[in-house]
């Protein structure tokens, strides 16, 4: 076997399952858990909230928690198959004492039942449910806001305002996550937020040691815009042998996974926007130049500004956009590089793609990931018919 193969075999026996874990973000928390009231971890797709929840979970579990976890991306489809499958969620063996409670709920959750009921008396069961056994339980709920989507059915409007005021009941263990923040914020304000930033060059450094391209976490860090959904693509490319700018140009070619992962999430944040093809037009222009304000937005799409604000409202509620000193920047910094190279209705050429990965990878240090949350003191332009908390598509 040539010596170039075998460093690239022996790499990628190196690498663990998980490339990326945080420790200290873990730790933090671990911590935070057995202090009362809720937290929700916050940051955009990909940014590890799922993988730091499941680790807290075992952890947790490992420590003498019962500990429960529900993605409610998947479970809050249906007022019935949410109850259903918030209750399969419980282990059996933890949780013999509430059989009772459990049957009514599942009684209810039958087409001949009340599925509004069936979720009340849920919400009832976790606002309660602080030990079992003599073991505490922890709460783990990842995407959160999921819970709007059963707002549309009869008797559960104000869902979300029921979750939140049902896990505020709770003593302790109620960790959320949620890809977006801003909707969250503006759901439980008095929720505690702790956000995922974006990884730190230390922290790839120890993913990448193992495979003797320490040197490589500044780079790495650019051109995945720190982000662990992105990174763990161009480590994997990494230890195959491949430089990064080649990895970085052929996995945003489409159908490469940066591609796909950064078309999934554009289209993602579209669909739960509003005002579909002027948000993409937005969006467009912001991908061209960052920091423009709105007074630019203005005179580059030639719309009225209180058009603009509107769109712009809507595009900071999902959290496409943030706002820094009224001035516009992508919360994903990928997502604005996949519209730049395929917004443009044709496949970019590897000119283009390799032009694109060397700018990912030598950005000025004021390009590099910047944080999630907006201050909460600046002033977002949040149009009034985004305040019922129904989510609409237009």
């Amino acid at each position: 076997m040539p010596e170039k193969e075998t460093l690239r075999s022996a790499r990628r026996m190196l690498v663990p399952e998980d490339r990326l874990s945080r420790p200290p973000l873990l730790d933090r928390l671990l911590q935070r858990v057995p202090q009362p009231g809720p937290a929700l971890v916050v940051g955009p797709p990909g940014a590890g909230k799922t993988t730091l929840l499941l680790e807290a979970a075992r952890a947790l579990s490992e420590r003498g928690w019962i500990a429960v976890y529900l993605d409610l991306m998947g479970a809050a489809s249906s007022p019935e198959r949410f109850a259903v499958a918030a209750l399969e969620a419980l282990p059996a063996e933890s949780f013999g004492a509430l059989l009772g409670r459990a049957t009514q709920i599942r009684r209810l959750a039958t087409p001949e039942g009340d599925g509004s009921a069936a979720v009340q008396a849920l919400m009832t069961l976790w606002g309660s449910l602080a030990d079992s056994g003599g073991r505490p339980v922890a709460l783990l709920l990842d995407e959160a806001t999921e819970i709007r989507s059963l707002a549309y059915y009869a008797g559960l409007r104000e869902v979300a305002s029921a979750l939140g005021e049902s896990l505020g009941r709770r003593p302790r263990g109620t960790l959320l996550a949620t890809s977006y923040p801003t909707q969250a914020r503006a759901l439980w304000p008095a929720f505690e937020l702790i956000e995922v930033p974006p990884l730190a060059a230390n922290e790839l450094e120890s993913a990448l040691a193992p495979l003797g391209l320490a040197s490589r976490a500044g780079g790495l860090r650019r051109a995945s815009f720190g982000w662990p959904g992105y990174a763990r693509v161009l480590v994997d490319r990494l230890a195959r042998g491949d430089d990064l700018e080649s990895a970085w140009a052929d996995e945003m070619a489409p159908g490469g996974r940066l591609e796909s992962a950064a078309r999934h999430t554009y289209e993602t944040l579209l669909l739960r926007s509003r005002g579909y093809g002027m948000s993409k037009a937005v969006l467009a222009a912001v991908a061209d130049e960052e920091g423009m304000n709105l007074t630019a937005l203005v005179a580059r799409l030639g719309r009225s500004p209180g058009a603009i604000r509107d769109y712009l409202g809507w595009l900071l509620d999902v959290d496409a956009l943030r706002s820094v000193k009224k001035r516009y920047y992508y919360v994903d910094g990928m997502v604005r590089a996949w519209v730049r190279l395929h917004g443009t209705g044709r496949p970019p050429t590897a000119s283009e793609l390799r032009e694109a990965a060397r700018a990912a990878l030598f950005a000025s240090p004021a390009a590099e990931p910047a944080a999630v949350l907006p201050p909460q003191t600046e002033e977002e332009p949040v149009p009034a018919a985004r305040r019922d908390p129904l989510m609409e598509i237009d």
